[in-house]
């Protein structure tokens, strides 16, 4: 039972720090200059100390053929 409590105390250590750092994100940013959007279409997941959104290969590659067909 002890293990269980043990999981569930870092389970919740865990998103309270994943939710401090979301918050330090969004308060540091300057809102007029962001995109109304994410910049990748799929995330395999956040970085928990810096909010920092992880793309997938996919959304990468997806990425860089979007620049290529709109560059000028």
């Amino acid at each position: 039972m002890s293990e269980n409590m043990s999981d569930a105390k870092n389970v919740s250590s865990n998103k309270a720090k994943e939710m401090k750092a979301h918050l330090e994100q969004e308060n540091s940013k300057n809102h007029e200059k962001t995109p109304a959007s994410d910049l990748y279409s799929k995330v395999k997941d956040k970085d928990p100390e810096t909010g920092v959104e992880k793309p997938t290969e996919e959304a990468v590659e997806e990425a860089i053929e979007w620049n290529q067909e709109n560059q000028m």
